[in-house]
């Protein structure tokens, strides 16, 4: 390895959109060029999309935009390769599977040095053995992975040696977060919630990983006990039709408000008297730590990572995967217990800041990136 005092690296983003991963790539480089550019200059190359684009721009970050269509595309692989050698690349840190192959090929050693290759690990689905061998094993030096359940994934999934594999949270915490009591009381106006009614949310993407079902059948349950409840489900997906028709079938539409995609979410999240994340799977749950950010209690399914965020009884409350009963009975449990309330937000809200603060993981980032580079 070279022994230069300034490296360079290079983060890959294939995808399209922008979402959690994305905005954590943006905050993470704007934290690791504030503190630490005396160590790294920092490129990007993203796959023409112009939202994060404009995002880095902001904080002046260096990008460039190359498309990548598929797996063989020769032409991405090219471009890639002539950016590795044009601007000397030292490490290239991936975040997804299509520009984890493309710039894995394209850093092939065939320059006098070699590149190291990071794979950023954002998600917990299951990895399939095959391709985790061909990609993980050949294509990466070592990854960081969002959760130590990732961790577990990974080890357990393809056989990656622990060894190669740092647990970096994401920087979700940077600046105050806070809403006001006026704030509060205009969401439940927007949306048509009396003053004196509760506000159950359940905030994500309308994918069948996010639970929505298990929400539904627990509002089913409460709606007999308690009718001063209302319950909210923010977000836009595939299953939009599906959640409507099961929310009409149960006879539940006067409870539900389907609010869509909003754009401002720590305004709904402030507004609400809990949240709910009865997912199936989260490699961490980026809803829970906003969540805990403005103070707000969360009762989560026991999966993924978010036992390591939420700890039952102390920063929040967890309940079976999958088990509405559960969830319907904690939810009536929480609802008035103002005290109990306010305990799991604090409790939360320090855990969060712990683990999540930008500052802090750029730091970590920064000395890992130190460490490989100068080995």
């Amino acid at each position: 390895m070279n022994k230069k005092n300034k490296f360079n690296i290079l983060h890959i983003d294939a995808f399209k959109g922008f979402g959690g991963g994305q905005n954590d790539i943006v905050i993470l480089l704007k934290f690791i060029k504030e503190y630490h550019s005396g160590k790294f200059d920092i490129f990007v190359i993203h796959n023409d999309n112009e939202r994060l684009k404009c995002e880095l721009d902001k904080y002046g970050i260096k990008n460039f935009s190359i498309k990548m269509t598929n797996f063989l595309d020769i032409a991405a692989i090219f471009r890639i390769r002539q950016f590795l050698k044009s601007y000397d690349i030292d490490l290239i840190n991936f975040h997804s599977s299509l520009d984890h192959f493309l710039g894995g090929i394209a850093a092939v050693s065939i320059f006098k040095k070699k590149i190291i290759k990071i794979l950023t690990r954002h998600v917990a689905y299951k990895v399939d053995f095959l391709k985790g061998y061909l990609i993980y094993n050949i294509l990466t030096d070592r990854f960081i992975t969002i959760s130590e359940f990732i961790k577990e994934r990974l080890v357990s999934d393809v056989g990656i040696n622990p060894k190669k594999i740092e647990t970096i949270y994401s920087p979700r915490i940077y600046g105050e977060s806070s809403a006001g009591e006026t704030e509060k009381d205009e969401v439940k106006e927007e949306l048509g919630i009396k003053k004196e009614e509760k506000m159950v949310s359940l905030i994500g993407r309308l994918s069948k990983e996010k639970g929505h079902e298990v929400f539904i059948s627990a509002a089913e349950i409460i709606v007999k006990i308690r009718k001063d409840i209302k319950f909210v489900i923010i977000g836009e997906g595939p299953l939009e039709k599906r959640i409507k028709d099961l929310i009409a079938a149960k006879k539940l539409q006067e409870y539900f408000i389907l609010s869509g995609f909003k754009e401002n979410i720590n305004r709904f999240i402030a507004a609400s008297d809990i949240i709910a994340v009865p997912s199936g799977l989260e490699g961490m749950g980026s809803i829970i730590i906003e969540s805990c950010a403005l103070k707000k209690a969360v009762i989560a399914s026991d999966v993924g990572g978010i036992p390591e965020i939420i700890k039952n009884n102390e920063t929040g409350l967890l309940f079976k995967n999958g088990d509405f009963f559960e969830l319907a009975d904690k939810i009536i449990y929480l609802i008035d217990k103002y005290d109990l309330i306010e305990n799991f937000s604090s409790n939360c809200y320090n855990e969060v800041v712990k683990k999540f603060d930008a500052k802090i993981v750029a730091s970590e980032t920064a000395l890992f990136y130190g460490k490989l580079l100068k080995s």
